[in-house]
């Protein structure tokens, strides 16, 4: 363990042991303060990455119930979320399409027929990111394409004898602005497209009751994308 860690992880720790040896403000319960220790104790480690990511947001699921601050049960339900659970949906699928390389596929499909002029190009990777995009997250279709993109502003430079500098220059900017783009408009046509969509409309149904279903966004993101 590096010394950053191993500092991050005693100092979390001592935070922690602190905040819970004095007294909270008088108007807060002790499961309050609780909760607040171990927020200080998570933020700090996370800061510090003391501990895996993901490993430091499980430690409420221990220490909450030690504290009084909830249940076991109470505790779990929100690592069951249904959201939680769409967006670990989201995340599989891009590691299957990426296993397979599934979107340098529909990308190089895609670019392939709309022809090899720098304006057909950028149209093609930034449908094929906007497509890739309305199924895998926003960012991580645009890192999935990072690459893709590079390689073929490498191969214009290497091939394009014609070309000046500057036309190079603004072919490699236009591509790589268009797949953010893309990226963030493909991302708002399906429920699991980007992050804010599915916590919206668990904040919709958990809030007010009303359901947003995947082919009710579907009808709606669609059409504003296109």
């Amino acid at each position: 363990m590096s010394f950053r860690r191993a500092t991050g992880l005693l100092l979390g720790a001592a935070a922690f042991v602190a905040l819970q040896l004095t007294d909270g403000p008088s108007n807060l319960p002790p499961a309050g303060w609780g909760a607040a220790s171990v927020a200080v104790l998570m933020a700090i480690w996370w800061i510090s990455e003391a501990l895996p990511l993901s490993a430091t947001a499980l430690v409420p699921l221990v220490a909450f119930p030690l504290l009084g601050v909830m249940t076991v049960r109470d505790a779990a339900v929100p690592y069951a979320n249904p959201v939680i659970l769409l967006m670990v949906g989201g995340f599989v699928l891009a590691l299957g399409m990426q296993r397979w390389n599934l979107h340098k596929r529909i990308a190089l499909g895609i670019v392939a027929r709309m022809g090899s002029r720098p304006p057909r190009i950028v149209a093609g990777f930034m449908l094929a990111t906007a497509l890739v995009s309305m199924w895998v997250f926003n960012t991580t279709t645009a890192v999935m394409m990072l690459p893709i993109a590079l390689s073929v502003i490498e191969f214009v430079r290497s091939h394009s004898a014609q070309t000046t500098a500057r036309e190079e220059r603004n072919f490699a900017v236009a591509l790589l602005i268009g797949i953010a783009y893309a990226a963030t408009i493909g991302g708002m046509g399906t429920l699991i497209g980007t992050a804010p969509n599915a916590m919206l409309a668990g904040f919709m149904e958990e809030t007010y009751g009303f359901e947003v279903s995947f082919a009710s966004w579907m009808l709606v993101g669609i059409p504003s994308i296109t």
